[in-house]
């Protein structure tokens, strides 16, 4: 099993493992309780996982955001802006500004008064979706969801630093609903191992395709089908917590994976990166990154000096089961009180 640290550390991992799950169980405890729960004057729905690294969240926050805004609400989202020197400038943050038209976004490691700055600044959003929100249990929410990835078996990992879980598997039980990620169709096997943590199974099952791409060259950015893709050698730089599944689609479409450039979740590109990149844009016909990539790649890259172009696929998350059923829990948050 794939650990975040390297095999001769194991030793010393396990033993931190328990630890850290002592801890956590002791943070939970208390705010089971409701000790220093603060509540804002708005519903707020929280999206989470239990493990470190990409679920899916980001792609199911938007649509999340979609939904309520087609049943005539006016959501804003809550992040904290990870990694960001500029929290408002965060790699998620400009994405969803570019995914959600007119959206306010609302960042800072402490939400609640992040999110109490924007009240009085006159904010209109008449709910909030909290992005990654499921341990930052200091604010209050109406509605907990959890994702859970399909192809990464969560109820077989260890907690930090000897497995990838940030909080026992037990943590399922507050949850409202469970979606899960990177799923074609239900499987009963792993809805009865929601089912037998969370005493539900899963609201929903949903799936990640690629619609498009948007390829940028010196002579701009333009539209193309996935078969552009099929037969090229590509080099990937995937500053995601799991690319996985954007290296099996790259296979699925016909690409050969070249390179496997190195990135950690939410990596900013350093300048020796840049020219690192530059160099190897002579060895492929494409360098494939995710838009949350190229937000933050696009600001320092001239690709008048690339020899190749930059490839962002167009991400859409698609309910295969469960849609009117999340929908209708979504909207059971402003029938509360």
């Amino acid at each position: 099993m794939k650990t975040p640290l390297p095999p001769w550390l194991t030793f010393f991992a396990i033993p931190a493992s328990w630890l850290y799950g002592l801890i956590v169980r002791i943070r939970n405890n208390m705010y089971d309780k409701q000790s220093n729960v603060m509540r804002v004057p708005l519903p707020v729905i929280a999206v989470g996982n239990l493990t470190v690294g990409g679920t899916g969240k980001t792609p199911l926050v938007t649509w999340i955001v979609r939904q309520l805004r087609a049943s005539g609400h006016n959501p804003a989202i809550v992040m904290r802006g990870y990694a960001a020197v500029d929290p408002s400038q965060a790699d998620e943050a400009i994405e969803y500004r570019e995914q959600l038209e007119d959206i306010d976004v609302i960042v800072g490691a402490d939400r609640f008064e992040q999110i109490t700055k924007y009240l009085k600044s006159g904010g209109e959003a008449d709910c909030l979706v909290m992005d990654d929100g499921f341990q930052h249990r200091k604010l209050h929410r109406d509605l907990d969801i959890v994702v859970l990835d399909f192809l990464r078996d969560a109820f077989s990992q260890r907690m930090l630093p000897a497995g990838w879980l940030r909080e026992p598997v037990a943590g399922l039980k507050r949850a409202d609903a469970v979606v899960v990620s990177h799923a074609q169709r239900s499987d009963p096997s792993f809805a009865a191992s929601v089912h037998d943590i969370s005493g539900k199974e899963p609201i929903s099952w949903t799936s990640h395709r690629w619609t498009g791409l948007f390829v940028h060259d010196k002579n701009g950015t333009t539209e193309a089908g996935l078969d552009w893709l099929t037969g090229r050698s590509v080099a990937v730089r995937l500053g995601i917590g799991y690319p996985g599944p954007v290296i099996e689609a790259l296979v699925r479409l016909g690409a050969k994976v070249a390179m496997q450039l190195p990135a950690g979740d939410h990596q900013p590109f350093s300048t020796t990166e840049i020219q690192s990149l530059v160099k190897n844009s002579n060895h492929v016909d494409a360098i494939v990154m995710t838009l949350k990539d190229w937000v933050k790649a696009r600001e320092g890259i001239d690709l008048l000096s690339m020899n190749c172009p930059i490839v962002v696929p167009n991400l859409a998350l698609e309910v295969v089961e469960g849609a009117d059923e999340l929908d209708s829990l979504l909207q059971s948050v402003f029938k509360l009180g």
